[in-house]
Order: structure tokens, then sequence, then C-alpha cells
């Protein structure tokens, strides 16, 4: 009998879900419960969306920063230079640029977001949290 080992689902949470979250988004609440409690979640958050959500509800960036199974992703060079030339917001770019295929994260990570509509054309898959 082999046994076998889940692969890890990564996700990053956009300005929304992290508002969402703020506001008691059981979705995104059980999400979060996944990576505390087992290695198969792994939940990033880019800083600028961060920024931008706790400038929409001040207190988010605080609540969120206590949770220490997030894996934070500094605003560097890489993620300005793919925001150049963007119309979207910082945070929003950022996100993207999170969830972008690379060495750490060879496929990717799923964007969750509470409004998938945002992430049309995006080029990235989205896991959505609407409901």
């Amino acid at each position: 009998m082999s046994s076998t080992v889940p692969s890890t689902v990564e996700v990053v949470l956009d300005e929304s879900a992290l508002l969402a979250l703020g506001s008691g988004s059981v979705l995104i609440s059980r999400i979060l419960h996944q990576s505390a409690a087992t290695d198969t979640w792994r939940v990033h958050v880019a800083l600028a969306a961060l920024a931008d959500a706790d400038r929409a509800r001040t207190g988010v960036a605080g609540h969120v920063a206590m949770l220490d199974q997030i894996v934070f992703h500094p605003l560097d060079l890489a993620a300005v230079l793919a925001a150049s030339g963007e119309s979207r917001t910082l945070g929003w770019t950022h996100t993207r640029h999170v969830a972008q295929p690379g060495p750490e994260r060879p496929e990717g990570a799923r964007v969750v977001t509470a409004v998938p509509k945002d992430w049309d054309g995006a080029g990235v898959r989205v896991l959505d949290v609407s409901v």
C-alpha cells in the first residue's frame, strides 16, 4: 500500500479577501485554520495589498500581522517593475506578482478574492470567496 503526500495549496489573499477576513469571513478563516493546522495550505500576502486594505479599514494590517501562518511578501524591485505601466493599484499588481509562477512556487498560487471579476484576464487562478 502506497501513501500519497497531498500537494501544497498555495494561495495569496488580495485586498478584498483581507477586508473580508477583517469582517469575519468564515471561508477565509477556514483557509487560515487549514494553513495553521496542516502543511497542505500555504497562505501568502503581498504587503502592498495589506497596506491598501488597511487604508480602507484601519486595523486590518495589525490584525493580519498577528497571524504567524501567513508568509508576507515585501514590495521588492521585481514587484515594482511588474507594476510598471499598470492601471491597477499597486496592491493588485503586487498580489498578481506574488501569485505568478516562480522558483519558490513553480505552479504559482491562487488569488483568494471576494471580487473575482477583478481578476478576469489577469493570468492567475482564482479562489472565489464571495459567497
